[in-house]
């Protein structure tokens, strides 16, 4: 149903307000601080014919309204008004970063520390799957035999080593024409895209250092990422979601323990990765773990390639109007930092 003004104003007060003082709101309210325009007796028939299209909830007979979940949906699609960051929060997200060194995990570390100090809720990121980083320099080593150490230097900063067992020996100095060889054909490219279509397509070309075959056959060892780990999701904010949520007990139990499902929060973050945006998923439109709770999410990049996710889990009666323009400026600022140390 199409919402007329006189509703659209009601229910953006009422919400604003219940946002602010997380106390059910009454007519009498609207009417004394807000100047809506209406008497007492017209906003509470609005009120209920808001309540009578799911977009309030009455906890008590007299006792005011509170947002349903389509509430908070219309509110957050149609009626929020961004609010514009000022100078000096943005120099203070940024100054967050100029503490530590350009390292990429540092970076994501700081990110969901940022995010929960400024929302006073949880800020959670997502990192890049291992086999989604960009390689920018590889080098094969002998060791010992048909041992061989190939050292994998990633965009990202992470070094990697991992040994090949090949055949037969194959002398330093074809390993360093290898090297020279991948090196001029597998920089910039991730290590799916290397395992996938790049080392094959070597292969096929077969224009090769001698020996690149052989050693070739054994590279996917070196290029396989295990993705099955949580290292790559980082969470702080722990004591704001009890905050928040202390007054409710029946949902507060329920919020810290999705905290701690990090194989949920792995999954439900990677569906952001790829989709560029602002989301903001309003209780069980999510899952019906979330009941209560809103998740804001958005991704990150290095360069053009969409690379992690990131976002921010509090009650649905957060501050929208400075959430999501503060999210979408982090998130902005991590590209290019990431983008910038990737180089």
């Amino acid at each position: 149903m199409e919402l007329s003004p006189r509703h659209r104003v009601i229910l953006k007060s009422l919400i604003d307000e219940f946002v602010a003082d997380n106390r059910p709101v009454g007519s009498k309210t609207l009417w004394e601080r807000y100047d809506i325009g209406l008497s007492p007796a017209t906003i509470r028939s609005v009120l209920k014919e808001l309540e009578d299209w799911g977009y309030l909830l009455s906890r008590h007979t007299s006792g005011g309204r509170v947002p349903t979940d389509r509430g908070y949906r219309f509110y957050v699609d149609s009626l929020v008004g961004l609010y514009e960051l000022t100078l000096k929060e943005k120099q203070r997200i940024q100054e967050e970063y100029l503490k530590m060194q350009f390292k990429l995990d540092q970076i994501l570390v700081a990110t969901s520390r940022v995010l929960s100090n400024l929302t006073c809720n949880a800020g959670v990121v997502l990192g890049p799957e291992k086999n989604l980083d960009t390689l920018k320099h590889v080098e094969l080593i002998h060791v010992n035999g048909g041992e061989v150490l190939v050292i994998l230097v990633m965009r990202s900063g992470t070094v990697i080593n991992r040994n090949i067992f090949l055949d037969a020996h194959v002398g330093q100095e074809s390993l360093y024409n290898i090297s020279r060889y991948l090196n001029e054909n597998l920089a910039g490219y991730d290590l799916n895209e290397i395992q996938a279509s790049v080392i094959p397509t070597l292969r096929i070309r077969r224009d090769g250092p001698e020996d690149f075959n052989h050693v070739a056959d054994l590279l996917h060892v070196a290029f396989q990422m295990d993705n099955s780990y949580d290292d790559n999701i980082y969470i702080d904010g722990l004591k704001n979601l009890a905050d928040n949520f202390r007054e409710e007990e029946h949902r507060l139990h329920k919020v810290l323990s999705l905290m701690d499902e990090k194989q949920f929060l792995k999954k439900f973050f990677g569906d952001y990765v790829n989709q560029d945006g602002i989301f903001t998923i309003i209780g069980k439109e999510g899952d019906d773990f979330l009941g209560g709770m809103t998740i804001i999410a958005t991704n990150y990049k290095m360069g053009e390639k969409r690379i992690g996710s990131m976002g921010i889990i509090g009650p649905q009666r957060m501050n929208y109007h400075k959430t999501l323009p503060l999210l979408e400026f982090t998130s902005k600022l991590v590209s290019e930092m990431i983008t910038k140390i990737s180089r």
